[in-house]
């Protein structure tokens, strides 16, 4: 019996541990940047009016009036163990004291970070987002400790960079490998091998873990594909952030250690927005898999058209505007011929909606070609200058490949977005000359549908037969 007591009180310590543990890796980042935002902000807008010590003064003071009237309006009417009500207290107290007499002020911060766990805890304020927090604890307890892991390391590097000097050298000469050779490896380890081995991880893991928390149930055919790509983007675009300000104060040291862990806690809250994205993805947006295999498989197609566009857009465009009328009518107006009657017993027939399809794509696609062709060559005509060319430079001074590609995109948009709008003024114009039954082009009749008819000759058969009709 004792040793069964013994074990089971074992595990209720360990299981509060834990959740402690889980706590504070989850929210800790979060507390301690709101609440350096929480004091600071106030106190930059009222120093402008009074002095620093005054206003830090003012502060404190209504953070401990608001703890009190937070205990007898909250607290003090639920049913919580004595060490809760000791602890609130003491550092209510404790922290005032300290405050007051020493030079610690910065204790104000931990006031104000009390003040946010008890709203989060004991009302019913915020709701949605203590709903998001508490089922994203162990997600984000992962996440904070696997940023901060990666956070540390460069900060140790940074204020150790002699060291890091050293065992480098230390290394080059004994394997005899020039300066070139290590930085193409150190190029390659930061912009290809590192980010992904990151990114991966952070990804796979964090999916993993919410899902099994939250018990989330994905069916049969649907998946998390399209969650897994953009947290994974997300990830790798989130590591060149931290590689970006390392680079930069390592190019520009001077040692600052409170500034650069508090740039990094941002860094790392900061990613909380895109996290509530995937919170929301993963619990509604499981989707089919042909669906997402037939959106990457254009998206794929969309860029090697662009990439083929910005290598030889003449000969593209000049290619496309051969082929358009004949393409879409055959590949899209044509492709019920690939349905399958045998094995589903029907037969796909062609619709309004598809023909207002076909005519439309046809026209906005004509469109997007003229624009294409047209608008570059008039600017350059007026001005002298290439409009890819200038955008290119503009998006990167040296317009490089990918410069030029990002320009080719916005250009193509450009014209895409115009053609929309030249399209449905001409579609406007087609219908009010040429549908109008003034003019008599068409001849206008009512329409009775197939299925109206067969309704009303069954519903008369009898009077028919009758009549011997």
């Amino acid at each position: 019996m004792f040793y069964e007591k013994a074990k089971v009180r074992l595990r209720i310590f360990l299981v509060i541990i834990w959740k402690i543990l889980m706590n504070t890796l989850a929210y800790f980042p979060i507390l301690f940047f709101v609440s350096i935002l929480g004091i600071v902000i106030p106190a930059a807008l009222l120093s402008l009016l009074i002095s620093k010590d005054t206003v830090l003064l003012i502060l404190e003071i209504s953070i401990f009036l608001f703890l009190i009237g937070f205990y007898f309006k909250y607290l003090s009417k639920n049913n919580l163990l004595k060490i809760v009500f000791f602890a609130y207290w003491i550092i209510s107290i404790v922290s005032l004291i300290m405050f007051l007499f020493t030079k610690l002020k910065f204790l104000i911060l931990f006031q104000f970070a009390l003040t946010l766990i008890c709203i989060f805890h004991f009302t019913t304020w915020l709701k949605k987002i203590k709903e998001f927090l508490t089922e994203s604890t162990e997600v984000l307890a992962f996440m904070n400790m696997w940023d901060t892991i990666f956070c540390g390391i460069l900060i140790f590097i940074l204020y150790h960079l002699d060291q890091v000097e050293s065992i480098l050298s230390y290394f080059m000469k004994r394997h005899k490998i020039s300066g070139a050779q290590m930085s193409n490896w150190i190029s390659i380890l930061l912009i290809i091998i590192l980010p992904f081995i990151y990114s991966f991880i952070k990804t796979i893991v964090s999916i993993k873990i919410f899902k099994n928390v939250n018990k989330i149930y994905i069916p049969k055919g649907k998946t998390l594909w399209n969650v897994h790509a953009t947290m994974f983007i997300a990830s790798f675009l989130w590591l060149f952030i931290y590689l970006y300000y390392f680079i930069s104060r390592v190019l520009r040291f001077k040692p600052n250690l409170i500034l650069d862990i508090f740039i990094f806690f941002f860094f790392i809250v900061s990613y909380l927005i895109c996290w509530r994205v995937f919170y929301n993805q993963i619990k509604y947006g499981a989707k089919d898999i042909k669906e997402v295999v037939a959106s990457w498989l254009t998206g794929t197609i969309c860029i090697l058209v662009l990439a083929t566009f910005n290598q030889v857009e003449n000969e593209l465009i000049s290619a496309l505007t051969w082929f358009l009328p004949i393409l879409i009518p055959s590949l899209i107006g044509k492709i019920d011929s690939q349905f399958d009657t045998k094995r589903y017993k029907k037969k796909p027939i062609r619709t309004e909606k598809m023909d207002r399809h076909l005519y439309r794509i046809q026209l906005y696609g004509f469109l997007t070609l003229l624009m294409l062709s047209i608008i570059p060559k008039l600017i350059e005509i007026i001005s002298g200058l290439s409009i890819k060319l200038e955008l290119a430079k503009f998006i990167n001074p040296s317009a490089d490949w990918m410069a030029e590609f990002l320009a080719s995109t916005l250009i193509i948009l450009f014209c895409f977005m115009l053609s929309l709008v030249v399209g449905g003024v001409i579609i406007w114009l087609l219908k009010y000359f040429y549908l109008d039954k003034y003019n008599r082009y068409y001849e206008f009749r009512n329409i009775t549908p197939n299925v109206l008819n067969n309704h009303k000759y069954r519903k008369n058969i009898h009077k028919r037969r009758k009549n011997n009709v």
